[in-house]
């Protein structure tokens, strides 16, 4: 049954032209008498300008049906290696080849194959010219070893175990079958030089006039990330697809753009080769502002395949702002990195985000406290707090015992302008000391204008003390080992105001006790300072 096909061929330029007719003799000789036709029914000619197609309408299917006896003419400066080709039904041959038609003549040089498609030797005395069968060319000598067609219908197999349609043509051999028989390869071997011909047969006709692009192919891409932190490089990759994808060469090029439509152009990624449908990474791009990106590939195309873009939209790259997460704790009225507490105080950490567009940020918080300095053993359940407008809320408060902690808080990052980050581990430090009386601080009743004295702290029972620190409104004032039992606390400098002041000291084995006492400084006047 005929089918109404149209014949594609891929080259860099298309040009379409009108069929020829002229009644009488064959008007294109480049291919021999087969059967019903004297020479080509249809001529393909190649040329610098592009591609054409020309009907001799006095010929028809040389088997009297739907099989097509096509020319190829080479009108370019350098050698034809291949054309594409792409149409219903090109490809779904039935056995009724250039070498078995159904009558005479037969091209000269059609020859029995060593083997029937079945495998079975083909019969001694088989001739093409009595339409036996088993028929075809010798496949040429630049046709790779092993060539089958797997679901096709062949004539059989030439001396070199490769499978004959039939169909070819003397220096002609079919490669890239795909697409339900709809698209193929016609190779010539060898190549043919500037004003030579060839031929072929087909099993529907190129009917009708439209030419195009053939091997119709498509681009698929995988970016190496979607989204990044700025200054991280992003890399794109991409492959030709479609029915002759697997040997598409040519050149891919890549593209990012600020819009979804893919108009707004940011930079150029990069042009790479394609090597048998598959091209190369483009260029690392590194230097992108934090906002919504979108990539594209375009593949150049070349005589196999047609040039295509991969959908604009498919590939969306976020890169967000770097932002840093520092912590402070408070507890007992003070605030800072490193804290010390007594046992009882419920104490909290408040993160602080920072970055270009902090001030935007939205997103979570969260804490986490530790027993270890690897931050690995936790030392209370995690708790969560909200970002917003760039501020983050305090975490959960936690009145743990006595011993040293570990601080960290994890900011999410918002997903649409800014990064997440950590605060570094070890970086806020909080002890919990023994509550304790011990008798060194002075009455804090009243104000407090002597600046400086020395304390010395009562140990507990059975407690030796060695070292103490002091601390006032939770910065360390002074700290080292006791001496005559005693260290120095030293209120120069400070305005008249309140102040904290921590007095901690160490044991013999390690053990801390604190105690706390509220001073009240004030300035003695002159006039009472005489007295």
């Amino acid at each position: 049954m005929k089918r109404v096909s149209v014949l594609l061929f891929s080259i860099m330029m298309l040009g379409v032209v009108a069929l020829a007719s002229n009644a009488g003799a064959a008007e294109f000789s480049q291919c021999p008498p087969v059967y019903k036709d004297a020479g080509c029914q249809f001529l393909v000619t190649v040329s610098a300008s592009g591609v054409t197609v020309a009907q001799d309408a006095t010929q028809e299917a040389y088997e009297g049906s739907d099989d097509a006896l096509i020319g190829v003419v080479n009108n370019t400066s350098g050698p034809l290696s291949s054309v594409p080709l792409e149409a219903e039904g090109l490809f779904s041959f039935d056995g009724d080849g250039l070498c078995d038609p159904g009558e005479a003549p037969v091209p000269s040089g059609c020859k029995p194959l060593a083997k029937q498609p079945d495998g079975e030797a083909v019969p001694s005395g088989t001739t093409c010219e009595t339409q036996d069968g088993y028929c075809g060319f010798e496949p040429p000598a630049g046709e790779p070893a092993g060539l089958t067609f797997e679901g096709l219908t062949i004539a059989g197999f030439a001396s070199n175990g490769d499978a004959v349609t039939g169909y070819e043509g003397p220096g002609v051999w079919f490669s890239g079958i795909a697409c339900n028989d709809s698209s193929g390869v016609i190779n010539f071997s060898p190549a043919l030089e500037p004003g030579k011909s060839a031929y072929f047969s087909l099993e529907e006709p190129p009917q009708g006039q439209s030419l195009g692009t053939s091997n119709s192919s498509g681009v698929t891409t995988a970016l190496s990330a979607s989204t990044v932190v700025q200054g991280t490089p992003v890399t794109d990759s991409a492959t030709v697809t479609g029915c002759t994808a697997a040997s598409a060469g040519g050149t891919m090029s890549y593209a990012v753009y600020s819009n979804p439509t893919c108009t707004a152009l940011v930079t150029q990624a990069g042009e790479v080769p394609v090597v048998n449908g598959v091209a190369g990474a483009s260029a690392g791009e590194a230097g992108l502002a934090p906002g919504t990106y979108y990539w594209q590939a375009s593949y150049n195309g070349e005589l196999r395949n047609a040039a295509s873009k991969s959908e604009c939209g498919t590939e969306v790259l976020k890169v967000l702002a770097p932002t840093t997460t520092t912590t402070a704790q408070s507890g007992a009225g003070v605030t800072g990195a490193s804290l010390t507490v007594p046992a009882g105080t419920a104490v909290t950490d408040q993160a602080h985000i920072a970055g270009a567009l902090a001030a935007s940020a939205t997103g979570s918080v969260v804490y986490h406290v530790y027993k270890n300095s690897s931050c690995t053993l936790e030392a209370a359940p995690e708790s969560i707090a909200n970002v917003s407008a760039g501020v983050a809320g305090a975490s959960s408060a936690v009145d743990l015992a006595v011993g040293k902690y570990y601080w960290k808080a994890e900011y999410s990052g918002d997903g649409v302008s800014n990064a997440g980050s950590l605060s570094a581990c070890g970086s806020e430090i909080l002890v919990v000391a023994r509550k304790a009386n011990l008798g060194g601080l002075p009455s804090t009743h009243k104000c407090f204008s002597k600046r400086k004295f020395v304390v010395h702290p009562n140990a507990p029972r059975g407690v030796k003390l060695l070292s103490a620190e002091v601390q006032i409104n939770g910065t360390k004032e002074k700290a080292g080992r006791l001496v005559h039992g005693g260290i120095t606390v030293s209120l120069v400098g400070l305005p008249k105001g309140t102040f904290r002041i921590s007095l901690i000291a160490e044991s013999s084995k390690g053990a801390l006790y604190e105690e706390v006492r509220t001073f009240h400084t004030c300035v003695v006047s002159k006039r009472h300072h005489r007295k």
